[in-house]
């Protein structure tokens, strides 16, 4: 899917509990060394030093709710000027109402129309999708797209299962739930003026490595399992073989860009995403090495976090499992 852009980003906010888990203390918890693994391997391997966890009292809708009102100050807007509220999020305070309902409410966007949109990591990029149609159709001026992430569950819930088992097989399926961190972000997007806003919107997903990453809850605990390296290895071939047809229509020059922020789950496919957007790795921020692997509140955490200037041409690069990737063109 292809789609030429009517949308601008207007503000962006990130909310980060404020506890720190190291790489090396959760390979402790886990009792690597015992599967043959030393505790320091998750933080050379991944390049995730530690990640932030939310306290029980800060659900899902608490972290969007924080970060939504930090893009609402950027953007320079209330409440009161949102049309639409997407809760772009994997968890949710409940199966319903919606998560989205929640930060409606709390922010004072009275009226606003509400929804919750799933896509596991690429949730926020399938939001902006949204919204480019809903705007681009005049149904909307201002739209919010929110995620409050609680991906920790996940991860004591594995703790627990790797405590009662001695297969190496089994730890190093299990092993990617230790690298995510919780957190909120928000975008807010509104209807782009001539000569801003994101120019061209390339998707594409390949169904077929669905199995690659899944988590479900079950009655015994999480069903978890992530490939860590044939899930990188494949989004980075879907991306390699989308850029040349991104910049074909963004009509861009890889020179002119001036970061790229793409979703982080480790220092090596950071890495390779950088090189096959032509890019040096100091235009692509750095988040996973202190937050970790950030889920849907990536890129805004990333943009909130390492904004760029009004006028900077910035490519957004976004991938969930599924597996769904996606390049958006940006003139901030």
């Amino acid at each position: 899917m292809e789609m030429s852009g009517h949308i601008k980003i207007s503000g962006v906010g990130a909310y980060l509990p404020s506890e720190r888990v190291l790489s090396d203390d959760l390979m402790r918890e886990a009792k690597s060394e015992g599967f043959g693994v030393p505790e320091e391997f998750l933080r050379r391997f991944s390049g995730i030093e530690e990640r932030r966890f939310s306290t029980s009292s800060e659900k899902p809708s608490t972290m969007a709710i924080l970060a939504s009102r930090v893009a609402l100050a950027d953007a320079g807007i209330d409440g009161r000027d949102i049309d639409q509220v997407i809760f772009c999020g994997i968890d949710r305070d409940y199966a319903e109402p919606a998560t989205a309902h929640f930060v409606a409410d709390a922010i004072g966007a009275n009226g606003a129309d509400c929804f919750d949109l799933s896509n596991a990591c690429h949730g926020i990029m399938s939001g902006i999708s949204c919204a480019n149609g809903t705007i681009g159709i005049g149904a909307a001026e201002n739209i919010l797209l929110c995620t409050g992430e609680t991906p920790s569950e996940v991860t004591f819930d594995i703790l627990r299962q790797l405590k009662g088992t001695t297969d190496r097989e089994l730890f190093k399926k299990l092993m990617g739930a230790l690298t995510v961190g919780d957190a909120g972000g928000a975008i807010v997007v509104s209807k782009a003026g001539v000569g801003e806003g994101c120019k061209w919107m390339n998707f594409h997903t390949k169904s077929k490595y669905k199995d690659y990453c899944y988590y479900r809850h079950t009655n015994t605990g999480v069903e978890f399992e992530m490939q860590m390296s044939k899930i990188s290895t494949a989004a980075v071939e879907m991306h390699q073989q989308m850029i040349d047809r991104t910049f074909e229509k963004l009509e861009w020059d890889p020179d002119s860009i001036t970061k790229i922020y793409c979703h982080q789950a480790g220092a090596a496919p950071h890495k390779k995403m950088a090189k096959l957007a032509r890019q040096p790795i100091n235009k692509a921020p750095i988040t996973y090495k202190l937050l970790g692997n950030l889920t849907s509140a990536t890129i805004p955490i990333n943009m909130h976090l390492n904004r760029p200037e009004r006028g900077d041409k910035i490519l957004m690069m976004g991938v969930g499992s599924g597996l769904a990737a996606s390049q958006i063109g940006v003139i901030f």
